[in-house]
């Protein structure tokens, strides 16, 4: 994981220009996913809101200017840096969401979102996170919302690597919806899947 903090600690600078101006693989319709997780999670002013991967804050950002109290969430020094900057009014704490989130404490949240994140990690993996944080972090009525990059099925999945091989990074691990609902299903957790565009998708519960 340090190598990957450093390729997010290099990038923190010109992160925002490269999801906004992206057309393709594997950024097409990040607004429009980032958007959708506002939206899918209806928010309103009061609720606490953990963002995990909170990168350079674009999340966090809409959920603060409707009131919420945000928690963001990174590995990345330079991201958090760069959130802080953008969203003064949230928390921003370092952490790595595939170990212990102890320094949350005993808190829960109303919402827990994620944008283009969960790629880093595999398919077992990011069921035993969503689980987790399910049952630990999560408010009785809250909501959980990943937006990410995303395949409707496993055989759309291989299409998109052939198609965008060159963009394609052996080291993450694009979500195939198919199999993320069945994997979810095994694990007791009933969720929900919306595809956005070539190559962005939204699970919520």
């Amino acid at each position: 994981m340090n190598d990957r903090s450093n390729l997010f600690n290099r990038w923190a600078k010109g992160y925002d220009d490269t999801v906004r101006a992206a057309t393709g693989f594997p950024f097409a319709g990040y607004n429009r996913v980032s958007d959708e997780i506002v939206h899918l999670a209806v928010p309103d002013a009061g609720m606490r809101v953990l963002d995990l991967g909170t990168g350079t804050g674009n999340l966090a950002v809409r959920f603060a200017a409707i009131g919420c109290t945000v928690t963001g969430v990174d590995f990345s020094g330079e991201m958090l840096a760069a959130a802080r900057r953008k969203v003064p009014n949230a928390r921003f704490v370092r952490g790595n969401v595939t170990r212990s989130l102890d320094f949350l404490g005993d808190e829960r949240f109303d919402l827990i979102v994620s944008a283009y994140v969960f790629h880093e990690f595999d398919l077992s993996t990011k069921v035993f996170i969503l689980g987790r944080l399910a049952r630990e972090y999560l408010t009785q009525r809250g909501r959980i919302v990943i937006g990410d990059i995303a395949h409707p099925r496993v055989i759309e999945r291989e299409e998109a690597h052939r198609r965008w091989a060159a963009q394609w990074d052996e080291e993450e691990h694009y979500r195939a919806a198919d199999e993320a609902l069945a994997g979810c299903e095994e694990a007791g957790l009933l969720v929900r899947y919306v595809q956005l565009s070539c190559c962005g998708g939204m699970l919520s519960t």
